[in-house]
Order: structure tokens, then C-alpha cells, then sequence
């Protein structure tokens, strides 16, 4: 299969022509009683026919994956008249981040114009250790620089048109062992070697702050997920870590070979894996939160596609999955990637999907009515202040209990509900932890907490025991019913799951509200709120968004000048301001 969905190729041997842009399609019949055999003969004037899902032996109906020029595809689309559905293959994006985020770096537009500034960062641990592999980003006044650095922990860098004072801040990343480091205004010298030293990375006790803020040191002992299956639906699992040794099933996805899963290249399935199933060591390591489930890794290629999640949605189908947890999505629906969604969801699959890390709308998959979506939350305090994570912290919006909601994380009205996203100690290739952000490892908790619900609550042995879609939106309820609300329902959904109450263990609700005595840090917070916030006296802070993927409201988060101290901005109606301080987590809205 190609690995780019859009390749510009000559109609003919004559170069001055101009290029056609050619686009991978998935193609399927809008109706039933058309075979692969059949879809195959009609599409293949048409374009290059890379392979059709009905090869794998899927139950539903054919699909085809065609590349062909865009003209060509808008041109059969008209000739068949609906009778085909016909959309664009999207590419998928992890849903966790494996070096300083996006979020976090200014765009620069401006033109370089002097000569280079020249930059070596040494990168080491505190013993003394060069640190390998570490991502490090220089960010100038206007411009940005990356690199790695190889086995002394070095890495030269190089910024057009700026000087060592122009440079705003410093990112590094390390791959495992150590806390990363954000540094603003550093102290960089031009042509030398500039040494900085990481913390390292001290593994947690029996529970991670994520756990406890979720109550799982509450769940008795014997509630551990045993015969549920999880699918991981992500870039596969090192099973060289000595944690997650034992997981023993898993399939290539767009193959269907099951000889690559236990890989995992990019690094980003493993420390969802790691969340949901690795097991406990006397002495060092993580807890996996549903130690008993079965965990199924269906590997994503780093080119991932929509038609790459359908294969892997059709193989928890043939194998008889519980939950599937999914960790990639793109900003184009599909109703192809639907269709088996909703199939999956009929047979009994509950999905869990991340909600994504653009700081935007919520990614497809998860915005999906069938799928529950998962944002992120960060907790004050679970982190060194000069990690990348406080950089996260300082950009965030407060939501109660010293719980933040991170710029990154995506929102809007199909947001289901909030985990742990920030600063997250999970287990990472080839046999280390490292510490990782992102809405995936955040749907990661909550399916490892829906595990737990399938196998020991009462209405999963009685009323609920049948595999179809009763039995996941009974799932789904309690997960949102029992979750303790914070912040507001763009930013956080339901709230935080509360495993204690999910499985009946206690009833009570944790008071996660702001007390009245808010502190001045949060009282900060919720003034600058107001510079985000249209004045208008006809709208008077209605929160409610209208509904629909293209039209969703949604809430910036990066903090802004106080408007009122720079600007002479009219001031703040009483309303406006409670609104604001609701944004915060400290009052409710009018």
C-alpha cells in the first residue's frame, strides 16, 4: 500500500503538462448483494485497486481500496449515482505525544535574514550519564529548531537570524528514565557546549497519582478484569518489557500477520498497554489497573489509515473482544469506519477512543455517538516545575481538586469523559518507563476501568450478560453516571471516572469542587477567562454549543494578557464574570 495519500503524477510523458493528484479512496457498495468480485470488475478502469477487505474474510460488505485521480473519483461518484460509497482513505494520528507538544511552541511566520545561531546542547543525567536518544527543541523569536541526541547526549542546533538572548525556551524530551526539562529565557551561549541535567525518573509506589485520583486503590483485590478481552488498538507492544512479557495475543491489522505486533517502533502503545495489563512486580514497575484482562494488540502501521481501523474493528469481532481501546483518529469522519463501529457495537464491543491532541474538535473515531470519547486531565503537583508538564500546567485551564485540563487536549459537546493525560508514568520499549502525555493514555484508564466493570458488576452476570449493544450502553452509563463532574462539560464530559463507585464499592461522591476560599493563583485564572470571552450583553454566557461537528464552540485555553490592565477594555458585567470563574472551576455558571 502507498504511503501518502496524495502523490502528483504526470498525465503523460510530457512534463509541461500539469500533474493529476491522485488520492487513495475506500469504496464500497451502498447496498447489499454486490460481491468483492463484482466491485472489482466495476472499479477497475477506474484506478489501481490495492486490495479489498472481503480478501480477509469479512462478514460485512466489500470494500475496496483504489487509488485514483480526484477527477476520476468525482466523475464515478456522479456515474453511479449513490449507488457507491466513495471517501478518502484519512491517515490517522497517535493520540500521545512523543516529544515536546505541539501546544506548547510558538508559531514563528518571519522571515530569517542574518546568519546561523549555532547551538550544542549536552543533554546528561544526574550522575553524569550522557542522555541518548533525548528530543531537544530550541525555540528563537522566530524560529524553532529540533534534533536528537546521540550516544555523548549531544546535539547541535542551529536558529537563522537570531542570538542567544533571542531564545524564548528550551524543550527536552528524554525517551525513558528521566523527567523531561522546559526551561523559558534560557542562558544559551553561542559555539559552546550547554550542559543541562535531568531528574530522574523515580517509578511510583503501589498506585500512580492517575489511579488514585480515580480510586482504584479502593477497588477490592480480586477485581482485576479476568475473561475480559481488550483489544489495544495502537501501534503494537514491546513485549521485551519485563512487565509485558506475558501478553501473548496480537495481529498486524493491515496484513493480518501476527508475526510484528509485539514491536512497537514509535513507542506509543506500549505505555497504554502498560496502563491497562502489565503485570505487578514485587519491587519495582507500574500497576496495570485490569492485570486479569486479556489483551489483544492489533498493530497500526506508523502510515495508518481509516481503512487500517476498519481491519482492525472486524478482527475484535472475530475474536470475540469486550473493549476496544483506541488510541489514533483523524479530523474527516467515515461512514465506512462507522458502519463497523456500529457493527462492533451490536455484537457487543464497547469503544473506547481518544479524543485527541490538537487542543480543537474531537477526533474521529471518538466523536462518534457509538464510541465513548476520552480527554485528558493533569493534576498540580505530580510533576517537577521545570518538566515539560508544568509548561502544560502553566498554559492550562483549572478545572477543581488541583485537576487541570492541558491546552492539548481536545473538547467539544461529544466529549464523554476526562483520565489522567499529563504526566503519566507508564512503561516504554525496549524495557524502560518514561514519562508520556496524551488523550490515549487516558483512554487507556478508563478502559482498563470498563474491564473491571464487565467482569464484576452485578448487571454484566444478570440483565446485561448477552454480547450486543444493551450490554455496551449499560457499560457506558455507569462509567459516566458514576463519574465525578469537573470543570466544564466541554473540557472534561462527565468527569472523572471513579472506579470505587463504578463497582459499588462505595456510593459517596468525593467533593472535586473548588472550595469557596480559592486560592489567588485560581482567582488569577478565572479573571483571564474574561479575555476570552465574547462581551456580548445578547449572548449573556450561554454555554450550551450548538450541535454538530462543524459548528461546535469551543473553548480556548491558552492564557492571554489581562485585557483590562493593557488595553482599557470595557469592564466585566457581573455575569460575564461569573462565567468566567465557571471556566476555572470555582463558581457556577448563571
Amino acid at each position: 500500500m502507498a504511503t501518502s495519500p496524495d502523490d502528483a503524477r504526470p498525465t503523460s510523458s510530457d512534463n509541461r503538462r500539469k500533474p493529476v493528484r491522485t488520492t487513495q479512496y475506500m469504496i464500497a457498495p451502498a447496498g447489499a448483494g454486490i460481491s468483492a468480485q463484482t466491485l472489482a470488475e466495476q472499479l477497475n478502469r477506474f484506478g489501481n485497486i490495492l486490495w479489498t477487505h472481503d480478501q480477509r474474510g469479512v462478514s460485512g460488505p466489500p470494500i475496496a481500496i483504489v487509488r485514483m485521480p480526484d477527477e476520476t473519483a468525482e466523475a464515478l461518484r456522479r456515474s453511479t449515482g449513490g449507488s457507491l460509497i466513495i471517501e478518502p482513505d484519512s491517515h490517522l494520528r497517535a493520540a500521545s505525544f512523543a516529544g515536546p507538544t505541539s501546544s506548547l511552541i510558538p508559531t514563528t511566520t518571519m522571515t530569517a535574514l542574518g546568519p546561523d545561531l549555532t547551538v550544542t546542547i549536552r543533554v546528561l543525567s544526574e550522575a553524569g550519564a550522557p542522555v541518548e536518544q533525548a528530543i531537544v527543541r530550541l525555540v528563537g523569536g522566530q524560529a524553532s529548531a529540533q534534533g536528537r541526541t546521540d550516544r555523548d547526549g549531544n546535539v547541535d542546533l542551529a536558529l537563522r537570524d537570531e542570538v542567544p538572548e533571542t531564545v524564548a525556551a528550551i524543550f527536552v524530551s528524554p525517551r525513558s528514565g528521566h523527567w523531561g526539562l522546559w526551561q523559558q529565557q534560557p542562558y544559551i551561549e553561542a559555539d559552546a557546549v550547554n550542559t543541562l541535567t535531568l531528574k530522574p525518573l523515580p517509578l511510583p509506589g503501589r498506585l500512580d497519582w492517575g489511579g488514585e485520583a480515580m480510586r482504584f486503590g479502593q477497588v477490592p483485590d480480586h477485581c482485576r478484569g479476568a475473561d475480559v478481552k481488550i483489544a489495544l488498538i495502537d501501534s503494537g507492544v514491546t513485549t521485551s518489557h519485563k512487565q509485558l512479557a506475558h501478553i501473548k495475543h496480537g495481529i498486524d491489522a493491515r496484513s493480518g500477520e501476527d508475526r510484528l505486533w509485539s514491536k512497537d517502533v514509535t513507542g506509543h502503545g506500549t505505555p497504554c498497554a502498560g496502563i491497562i495489563n502489565a503485570a505487578a512486580q514485587a519491587d519495582y514497575g507500574i500497576r496495570g489497573y485490569a492485570p486479569d484482562s486479556e489483551l489483544h494488540v492489533c498493530k497500526l502501521p506508523p502510515d495508518a489509515r481509516c481503512s487500517d481501523l476498519i481491519a482492525a474493528l472486524d478482527d475484535c469481532l472475530q475474536y470475540g473482544i469486550d473493549v476496544a481501546c483506541i488510541g489514533v483518529g483523524c479530523e474527516r469522519g467515515s461512514v465506512l469506519v462507522e458502519q463497523h463501529i456500529a457493527m462492533a457495537k451490536q455484537q457487543g464491543v464497547s469503544i473506547i477512543a481518544a479524543a485527541g491532541n490538537s487542543g480543537e474538535g474531537i477526533l474521529f473515531p471518538a466523536c462518534s455517538p457509538h464510541v465513548v470519547a476520552v480527554g485528558a486531565v493533569g493534576q498540580v503537583g505530580s510533576f517537577p516545575e521545570d518538566s515539560l508538564q508544568a509548561a502544560q500546567a502553566a498554559a492550562a485551564t483549572a478545572a477543581a481538586g488541583g485537576l487541570f485540563v492541558p491546552p492539548f487536549s481536545c473538547r467539544g459537546s461529544e466529549l464523554d469523559l476526562c483520565a489522567p493525560g499529563v504526566a503519566v508514568i507508564a512503561c516504554q520499549s525496549p524495557d524502560g518507563y518514561a514519562v508520556c502525555d496524551g488523550t490515549s493514555l487516558a483512554a487507556a484508564y478508563v478502559a482498563a476501568l470498563a474491564a473491571l466493570i464487565l467482569a464484576d458488576h452485578a448487571d454484566f452476570k444478570g440483565s446485561f450478560a448477552a454480547k450486543d449493544g444493551h450490554r455496551v450502553e449499560r457499560l457506558f452509563q455507569i462509567l459516566k453516571d458514576t463519574a465525578q463532574p469537573i470543570g466544564h462539560p466541554w473540557q472534561t464530559g462527565a468527569g472523572l471516572p471513579d472506579a470505587a463507585r463504578a463497582l459499588g464499592v462505595r456510593s459517596d461522591q468525593r467533593p472535586l469542587a473548588m472550595p469557596l476560599n480559592a486560592g489567588l493563583r485560581e482567582m488569577r485564572n478565572a479573571i483571564r477567562q474574561l479575555d476570552r470571552i465574547p462581551f456580548s450583553a445578547s449572548q449573556a454566557m450561554r454555554f450550551e454549543p450548538p450541535r454538530g461537528p462543524a459548528n461546535v464552540t469551543r473553548l480556548p485555553l491558552n492564557p492571554a494578557p489581562l485585557a483590562f490592565q493593557a488595553t482599557g477594555a470595557e469592564t466585566a458585567t457581573v455575569h460575564e464574570l461569573r462565567a468566567a470563574m465557571a471556566l476555572a472551576g470555582l463558581a457556577e455558571g448563571p
